[in-house]
């Protein structure tokens, strides 16, 4: 039989060694969850400035969007405090009883509070995506599908998750009387909707993007704008590919490790990433030449190519663009096409001066060509 000092017995191979002064992860996962929270509470702050201030539409998506940063900022603390009270990162047989179930509480807590994060996050998405390609119908209600989808799972899996055990205290202290569901398969469904809805809406502009009449090179650039928000697909997948093993494993508190890490990660991304669609907007009001546009009044570069022979030269207000600025634009006049995708084609305005004998004379020519869609 198996000596017992600790929570649970100790297996055969190892040894009863209560050290808590270093667990494992813990560095790592400090780190992640406090330059997280520095850069997403960052990226929100002037995604709110840019869209109530500079754009003046401050909207539902924003709403749902710090909604979403409140949950991820409470799932961080109690990821953390599982680390200090919980026993996160040690060999389950070196902890306390009371350090496991206070591990039970930290993860019945941090699973209730971490489904309404992702789901406010991509409501605050799929708002965005309605504006942009809402007048087109089959987009519209394949929106409405993926929102109905995200609304159904995680107020069903919130309720499983406080309800999975009869009473629910059980669902923390399994010395309690009574009967539990499979809460692991509970864990699973969390992780795999999530990254299933994650590509339905990386696949949803797709038509989108490829009925546009541009180059290549500028669909591209329009796709990245559209998936950008949806990059969490990749830290989803690691998520669930880290959380079998912790399933599987009776060494919990130390194999939680991994999971742990990358849920503190895909906290802060699904902040950060639904922010950077309006970071261009900032960037162009208060630091232009960051996207390679000048800072005169005009908002372009200049720069001249001199002739010494002939004192002539030539100036150019204006990068010479190569391809098209499409970015998101506010239309205030009708609430469903409220975010419109626009081509905005720029000109360059060509001044010509020469040096003659007689004195000097100017030629100025201009052409422009007129923004189109």
């Amino acid at each position: 039989m198996a000596e017992q000092k600790g929570a649970f017995p100790v297996p055969p191979g190892e040894t009863f060694n209560p050290d808590y002064s270093h667990p494992w992860l813990y560095r790592e996962s400090q780190a992640v969850v406090v330059a997280g929270i520095v850069f997403c509470t960052i990226a929100l702050i002037l995604r709110v400035y840019t869209k109530a201030v500079l754009l003046n539409k401050f909207g539902w998506d924003d709403v749902s969007i710090i909604g979403a940063w409140v949950f991820a900022i409470i799932t961080q603390v109690l990821c953390l405090y599982g680390y200090a009270y919980g026993g996160i990162g040690i060999h389950i047989w070196n902890i306390t009883p009371q350090m496991f179930l206070q591990f039970q509480k930290g993860i019945f807590a941090a699973g209730i509070v971490y489904v309404p994060a992702l789901a406010l996050a991509k409501a605050s998405l799929i708002i965005l995506y309605y504006r942009i390609v809402g007048q087109q119908k089959l987009y519209r209600w394949a929106l409405y599908i993926i929102a109905g989808v995200v609304a159904g799972y995680s107020v069903a899996i919130v309720f499983a998750l406080i309800f999975a055990c009869n009473p629910i205290p059980k669902g923390w202290n399994a010395a309690l009387e009574g009967t539990c569901i499979d809460q692991n398969g509970l864990y699973v469904a969390t992780a795999v909707t999530n990254t299933v809805t994650d590509v339905a809406l990386i696949v949803v502009p797709i038509p989108v993007v490829a009925s546009l009449r541009m180059p290549l090179i500028q669909k591209i650039g329009v796709f990245f704008m559209f998936v950008i928000g949806c990059a969490t697909v990749i830290t989803s997948v690691i998520r669930l590919i880290t959380l079998f093993p912790f399933l599987k494993a009776v060494d919990k508190t130390y194999q939680i490790g991994w999971t742990d890490l990358w849920i503190n990660v895909e906290a802060n991304f699904i902040i950060i990433c639904a922010c950077l669609p309006f970071l261009r907007h900032f960037l162009r009001r208060y630091a232009p030449k960051l996207i390679g546009e000048g800072s005169s009044a005009s908002g372009f570069a200049d720069y001249q190519i001199k002739s010494s022979s002939t004192r002539s030269w030539r100036r150019k207000p204006g990068l010479t663009l190569l391809q098209d600025d499409v970015e998101l634009a506010e239309n205030g006049e009708h609430p469903a096409s409220g975010v419109q995708i626009v081509k905005e084609v720029r000109w360059d305005v060509t001044e010509e001066r020469r040096s003659q004998s007689t004195g000097e004379m100017s030629k100025e020519a201009q052409r422009q060509v007129l923004p189109g869609v």
